[in-house]
């Protein structure tokens, strides 16, 4: 990051933090900003016909007037020329945005990613946010929802130039915001969300359960109870249809509660789930307080799946 008269000690100390960094063609640096969270996976894939490290979430915090820098970042990460190549995460490595896993790309429908960008008081410090709310949001419609693009210019006093302190920058297009039948279809078939636990919530098993379920609910055909929700999560646990990510947050000391502490990627298989379901009501292993004519469930055709040993690529 190139060198000027700010400093970044109203957020945290800039030494005891990691580095994300923008890479020219021939591997040279160009620009970089200070992690302050993100969330990756356990272990590198194929991507792009490369190795990388699936992104999931991401933090930024920067000082006044590196608003460009922070957006700098998102832009290589989201282009279509470079396919997100040459974005490095110290301790990390390459990274490039989940989407674009075989098992995501393929899913049938595009996920849109955000960058959001606001200002910090005291001292202005910047700070943004890279997700993809389709992923992070409970509720499915609102989480497909296109935000407008905006940005609010101040400038400091006694200087002519004006930056972008507050900007919201999305991957979605207008264009493209009336959803095709086949995509709609594509989304049932295959749910995708991101669970993130706090802190606080790390050792409430019950709390994880039932946010679980809050998301899986909303994506399914049927009706669930929540009395299911230890049911739901343990039976995707055994199907592999959780998994659990890397992540990482900035804390000051070992007593402070980090803001993040574990994130889970969920891919549930509405087909076997209904499977499950069904016989695990008809054998009276789980009990309901939904109206019995809810209990028929609709049928959904099998999804093809995508072996993991397949996409995954030895370090």
């Amino acid at each position: 990051m190139p060198s000027q008269k700010s400093t970044m000690s109203s957020l945290v100390e800039t030494t005891a933090l990691p580095k994300i960094t923008i890479k020219a063609q021939g591997g040279e640096p160009q620009v970089d900003a200070y992690v302050n969270a993100y969330i990756v996976g356990h272990q590198k894939e194929l991507i792009q016909g490369g190795r990388a490290t699936p992104l999931y979430y991401l933090s930024l915090i920067a000082p006044y007037g590196y608003g460009t820098v922070l957006q700098a970042i998102f832009a290589r990460l989201v282009s279509s020329t470079s396919k997100g190549r040459g974005v490095e995460l110290e301790g990390v490595g390459e990274v490039m945005l989940a989407h674009q896993q075989v098992r995501l790309n393929e899913c049938g429908y595009s996920l849109h990613w955000n960058y959001e960008q606001v200002e910090v008081q005291p001292h202005h410090d910047l700070h943004a946010v890279i997700e993809s709310p389709m992923l992070t949001i409970c509720d499915p419609v609102r989480g497909a929802t296109i935000r407008q693009r905006t940005s609010r210019h101040a400038g400091r006093r006694g200087r002519k130039k004006q930056r972008k302190e507050q900007t919201s920058l999305t991957t979605a297009k207008k264009s493209n915001a009336a959803q095709s039948v086949s995509e709609m279809h594509a989304r049932e078939r295959f749910p995708l969300f991101l669970l993130l636990i706090p802190g606080w919530g790390s050792q409430d098993v019950p709390w994880k359960h039932q946010l679980h379920f809050s998301f899986l609910d909303p994506r399914l055909p049927w009706p669930l109870d929540p009395s299911w929700a230890e049911f739901l999560w343990e039976r995707a646990e055994a199907c592999h249809e959780i998994e659990r990510l890397t992540s990482w947050c900035y804390t000051p000391d070992q007593e402070t509660t980090p803001f993040l502490s574990e994130a889970y990627f969920c891919r549930p298989n509405p087909a076997r789930l209904q499977g499950d379901l069904s016989e695990a009501l008809e054998t009276g292993y789980l009990n309901t307080r939904l109206h019995t004519h809810l209990l028929a469930l609709p049928s959904v055709p099998p999804q093809h799946e995508i072996p993991d040993q397949q996409l995954v690529a030895t370090r």
